[in-house]
């Protein structure tokens, strides 16, 4: 029997209950559920999905993931791979209740991906791999920024809001977890690609300078089942900026999902 209680200071946080259902999206047979477990861009944290909450139907159940070295886990040191972080969190996503829908920002969504054949493998693939704002592993090479100079250009490139910068304390806080985030990011090279058959939509912002249409596209090259690429309005960092436009994408998605099958393109 699967055990649908998360560790105190453990990888994941579930934020609930939660607020007034969009009318948009009721559900009044109650038909509907799903588990969504949410993967931040680099550097960040669960509470960066807190504000989605009260943009959600009730039958999304949600969580954030909490890496080491970043909120309640600030004292732990930062992992700086992908299989480390997958290993970290897997026990936790395994104890969650089906059907499982898998959200990944930017750094996040390479998270989000291993994790998805991960529990493949285990049998117990998510129903749906949604990602935001990211390039597909491995199609790009990357090269990590080796120093604070080049994270901070990096940043301001993405279009990400750079004022905590100036405040005592915040740079040494923040950016070894970034430079953990950007290495792992730049070192992960998916193993098997063929054998992701979940449902995969990626969704890109129209103003996004990094993740075009054609970058989203990309991902289609490491997913052997259905597929679709939509616009969101917004830059890279679009799920924070526009919180409205990205979880109604999210919900409608989902709602197909849930309803009936995505076909391959």
């Amino acid at each position: 029997m699967q055990n649908h209680t998360v560790r105190r200071n453990a990888p994941l946080r579930r934020f609930g209950p939660p607020g007034t259902r969009p009318a948009a999206h009721q559900d009044p047979g109650g038909a509907r559920r799903a588990t969504l477990v949410c993967f931040p861009s680099a550097g960040g944290g669960a509470s960066g999905f807190a504000p989605w909450r009260r943009l959600l139907p009730e039958w999304l159940e949600l969580y954030g993931h909490v890496g080491p070295g970043r909120e309640e886990r600030g004292r732990e040191a930062p992992l700086s791979s992908v299989q480390e972080l997958v290993d970290d969190v897997l026990p936790d996503v395994l104890a969650l209740p089906d059907p499982l829908v898998l959200v990944g920002h930017s750094f996040g969504a390479a998270l989000a991906y291993e994790l998805t054949h991960r529990l493949t493998l285990a049998g117990r693939p998510p129903l749906r791999l949604v990602v935001l704002a990211a390039v597909a592993p491995g199609a790009t090479a990357l090269v990590p920024p080796t120093s604070d100079h080049e994270i901070e250009l990096l940043w301001k490139q993405l279009g990400a809001n750079t004022d905590g910068l100036s405040r005592p304390g915040f740079r040494e806080w923040l950016f070894p977890v970034l430079r953990a985030d950007f290495t792992a990011q730049a070192a992960y090279r998916p193993a098997r690609p063929s054998e992701v058959t979940t449902p995969v939509t990626v969704l890109y912002g129209d103003e996004d300078p990094v993740v075009t249409a054609e970058e989203a596209a990309i991902w289609r090259t490491l997913c052997a089942g259905p597929f679709e690429v939509l616009p969101v309005p917004g830059g890279h960092f679009f799920p924070q900026a526009e919180r409205a436009a990205t979880a109604d994408a999210l919900v409608r998605v989902l709602e197909r999902a849930l309803e009936r099958p995505l076909e391959c393109e």
